[in-house]
């Protein structure tokens, strides 16, 4: 598959694309899709959501630059002093910016176009916005660093920067060649605080102006000389002039470091010559989510449904069609068969006759109902499957899709695309009205051409006025509605974290701050909402007024000509109902964009490509595996790396574990333990390296077959709201769920079954919330156990929330259910290690130390020195007598002793 190619490839859009983020951290990913798709350059925006996920940080204004130079901008990351930024001589737009938000978080936005007085800013929190220079300017982030002074002046001495010093000589009102002098006169100073003290006074200078200090043209230029003069013999030049107004000024540490003050953005000066000439392949070097992201085709919603309905037969469809195009067309000549009515007494002289025709007019009306009915009741029907068969691919779809998609992207907007289905029940109602409305437009203006044809340019120009109003101003609504919806995921997802962390926000006072972040979120989507039906307004004012008028002209025009009273009322009939026609249309044109967004966010799962998980393995391996049989597997590590959000978590990690190897992992905090089983889960994807199990590649089905085979306890693993019963049996085998009271005696769970109201049938809330801590790892550990015959054990703090003695004992029963299995325990209890046979200790995302416990535990190891700390905290910070110890058991406290607490 290649890219799309074609003449305007390259060219700069005149409006900035709408991409609006789905979290706080996607504006890196939004603000690259609008530049490449400024340049008619498609790109799959939630592609490039994983690839920063994974591969790269879309945080990072150096890797976003990296990351836009490889898909084929021109980018350039430059720091550019404040006012600069929107003057033609930096040629610095179209740019990515960094601005500061009013939390005081920074934040990304496109710089797309200056119109005027205005900037175009493609805002991927709001959408576009159109702010005035200085309104823009204020919300700029000022980035200071330390340069030697020399550097600044090197790059203070190059034509942009002297261009612009020009500029900003000549909007005081110096003549050309008085600016000029002014520049070759800093200049002319080996050092750099001439020009810096020129750029500085000149800055100055623009907020005096605008104040009212002076007048423009020779005073100002008196009053800039006479300040440079001062700035010469004064010791210290910062006293004259702000802070604020340096774009360079001296440290007061070193005359020979300046810091430098300004704007932060990546310049993009259109695509690279490469990228046009070779436009029907992705630029070289791309990673993998990288090309995934240009290759992936653009979305086509419309052609997508089709698909859907071919399932139907295109037989059962086109009769559909016929009978909705003879009910349209009858319906525009109705209005016809009404005005004969007023002329059958002259016509029709004789009783008889008139009761003919109005038996006539009665059957036709009779027939058109019969044709109707089928044709609604058939539309309905379509509308009807449509939305079930895409709830079936939606399900069907779900199991294919991999972890990293669902990470990428939030349970609230996923929640959201699966609750707007309903909505595609009412596609082909919509596909009826505009093909009523454009063939009554037709006829319309045919009969109307048949009794005027005097007005026909003026008839035409109405005609093209109703059509093209509506489809003009429908790409502006469709990404005003995207831009809504977008909103309303975000939205959502207050409504999910509010409810999944009431107890927290209780606990910490954070209301405030709760309702704080969702007013701001609610003021944006009412801000959208807002302009989206301000665009509304605007495209049926225009519609009525045009319509109304040209239709008013061409009657008195016809009028003027022709006197016969019913051709005129028919006439006016037909002017004013293309009219009304034209607002239909515009009313279709607002529905359509609703209904293509909310099916273009429900395709988007359908067209992701499935999980390596979910292919079969080109080359089949030694997975088989028989009743019975228990032993463990080989697991190999080779160079092995992961990244996530483009930082390393582990590095060039050589790791071999035997078949039945028991192994503790110990390490400190964030050194990347936790990494380490989920590359051995399968939920992440080396980024370079190999893992290998029993000496294949850990890939496609040998990460399915893996995991079916794998006994996992963490206090990740989710606990349903379900009874005790279910939770334990959850994703066991049917052969391994007779013995409940085994599992539950090996788990530890008969004191727990016993408390609870019902016993095995007693629901445990959502994420175990009717558990403790200590309970719900209990019975996380109690669903393993029902899978006595996995070959592959992964702990990960297995125990946390039991006291010493408890998660020694159940992790003595762990390790003789699965004496057999490889098993790999991640925990931070390093003095219950020494049971292990072999030790890893992990650092910084590297295998550190690797050995028996007896081989580690000696001076300057890690692992001594993790031991040591382990007994300082529990002897002499847990065991001071500042502490005063309170033992709770069986809901009631009574003091402990020092062996108790500990």
């Amino acid at each position: 598959m290649s890219l799309p190619s074609g003449p305007r490839r390259g060219w700069r859009r005149l409006l900035a694309p709408e991409v609006v983020q789905t979290s706080a951290m996607d504006c890196g990913p939004a603000a690259l899709k609008c530049v490449l798709e400024g340049f008619h350059v498609p790109v799959s925006y939630g592609r490039l959501r994983e690839a920063c996920q994974t591969d790269v940080d879309g945080t990072s204004i150096d890797t976003l630059e990296d990351v836009a130079a490889r898909l084929g901008l021109e980018a350039e990351q430059v720091l550019l002093p404040v006012d600069h930024l929107l003057l033609p001589d930096t040629q610095s737009l179209p740019a990515i910016v960094v601005v500061r938000l009013p939390n005081g978080n920074t934040h990304f936005v496109v710089v797309w176009r200056r119109h005027g007085p205005l900037v175009q800013v493609m805002d991927p929190a709001t959408g576009r916005r159109w702010l005035s220079q200085q309104q823009f300017l204020r919300e700029l982030y000022a980035h200071v660093m330390e340069l030697d002074g020399l550097t600044w002046r090197g790059w203070a001495t190059a034509p942009e920067f002297t261009r612009a010093v020009h500029t900003q000589l000549v909007r005081l009102g110096l003549e050309s060649s008085g600016a000029q002098a002014l520049i070759d006169s800093a200049l002319a100073d080996p050092g750099w605080r001439r020009m810096a003290e020129l750029d500085a006074a000149t800055r100055m200078m623009h907020d005096l102006l605008r104040g009212g200090a002076f007048q423009r043209g020779r005073e100002a230029g008196q009053v800039l000389q006479s300040l440079l003069e001062l700035l010469r013999q004064a010791p210290d030049p910062v006293e004259l002039i702000p802070p604020i107004y340096w774009s360079a000024r001296p440290l007061a540490h070193s005359d020979d470091r300046v810091a430098v003050r300004g704007a932060v953005l990546i310049r993009i000066q259109g695509l690279k010559r490469e990228a046009r000439l070779h436009d029907g392949e992705p630029p070289a070097q791309l990673g993998v989510e990288l090309e995934a992201a240009l290759k992936e085709p653009p979305e086509q919603p419309a052609r997508q449904l089709w698909r859907l309905l071919r399932d139907e037969g295109r037989l059962a469809l086109w009769p559909l069609l016929a009978g909705l195009v003879c009910v349209a067309l009858f319906t525009a000549l109705e209005v016809l068969l009404l005005r004969s009515v007023f002329e059958l007494s002259r016509m029709l002289p004789l009783p008889r006759h008139r009761l003919g025709a109005l038996s006539v007019l009665v059957l036709l009306s009779l027939g058109l109902l019969c044709l109707e009915l089928p044709v609604s009741y058939r539309l309905r029907r379509l509308g009807r499957e449509l939305e079930g068969r895409l709830r079936i691919a939606f399900l069907r779809k779900l199991p294919y899709l991999g972890d990293r998609y669902f990470q990428s992207r939030l349970s609230s907007d996923m929640a959201h695309r699966s609750h707007d289905i309903h909505r595609l029940r009412l596609l082909p109602d919509l596909a009826d009205r505009a093909v009523r409305v454009v063939l009554e437009l037709g006829v319309t203006t045919a009969g109307i051409l048949l009794l005027a044809p005097e007005g026909a340019t003026l008839l035409l120009a109405l005609c093209a006025a109703m059509l093209l109003l509506p489809l003009g101003v429908g790409p502006l609504l469709v990404q005003a509605d995207m831009r809504v919806r977008t909103h309303n995921g975000a939205l959502a997802r207050m409504y999910l974290d509010s409810l999944l962390g009431l107890m927290p926000l209780r606990a910490h006072g954070a209301e405030r701050s709760m309702r704080r972040e969702h007013e701001g979120l609610l003021v944006k989507w009412m801000a959208a909402g807002l302009r989206l039906h301000g665009w509304v307004t605007l495209a049926e004012g225009l519609c009525t007024l045009v319509g109304f008028s040209l239709a008013a002209w061409l009657l008195a025009r016809h009028l003027g000509t022709v006197q016969e009273t019913g051709t005129a009322l028919l006439l006016a009939y037909w002017l004013l109902n293309l009219s009304l026609l034209g607002r239909e249309l515009t009313q279709l044109a607002l529905e359509y964009p609703a209904q293509r967004n909310a099916t273009l966010r429900l395709l988007e799962p359908l067209g992701a490509p499935p999980s390596p998980d979910a292919k079969q393995p080109s080359v089949a391996g030694p997975l088989e595996s028989h009743p019975g049989e228990c032993r463990g597997v080989g697991v190999e590590l080779r160079e092995m790396s992961i990244c996530l959000g483009g930082q390393p978590v582990l590095r060039e990690l050589n790791l071999t574990l035997a078949a039945g190897d028991h192994v503790a992992v110990v390490g400190p905090s964030g050194a990347g333990k936790s990494s380490l089983a989920g590359v051995l889960l399968g939920f992440h994807a080396p980024s370079a390296g190999a893992v290998r199990v029993e000496g294949q590649p850990l890939e496609g089905a040998r990460i399915e077959w893996l995991r079916q085979h794998t006994a996992w306890v963490d206090p990740a693993v989710h606990l349903w709201n379900r009874s005790l019963l279910d939770n334990i049996l959850y994703g066991a085998s049917e052969r391994d769920t007779s013995n409940h009271e085994a599992a539950l005696r090996q788990a530890d769970l008969l004191g727990i079954l016993e408390a609870l109201p019902r016993g095995l049938q007693t629901p445990l809330g959502e994420g175990g919330a009717l558990l403790s801590g200590g309970e719900g790892q209990r019975v996380r550990f109690g669903r393993a156990t029902y899978r006595p015959q996995a070959r592959l054990v992964v702990m990960d703090e297995p125990f946390r929330g039991l006291d010493r003695e408890h998660r020694r004992e159940l992790l003595s029963r762990a390790r003789q259910l699965w004496s057999e299995a490889t098993l790999v325990c991640i925990t931070h209890d390093v003095g219950e290690t020494r049971s292990f046979p072999r030790v890893l200790v992990v650092d910084a995302g590297r295998i550190v130390e690797d050995g028996t416990p007896a081989e580690l535990d000696r001076p300057g190891t890690l692992y001594r020195k993790l031991l040591e700390a382990e007994h300082a905290a529990r002897e002499e910070l847990w065991g001071g007598p500042e502490w005063r110890k309170i033992r709770l058991e069986r809901s009631r406290g009574q003091p402990a002793s020092r062996r108790q607490a500990s």
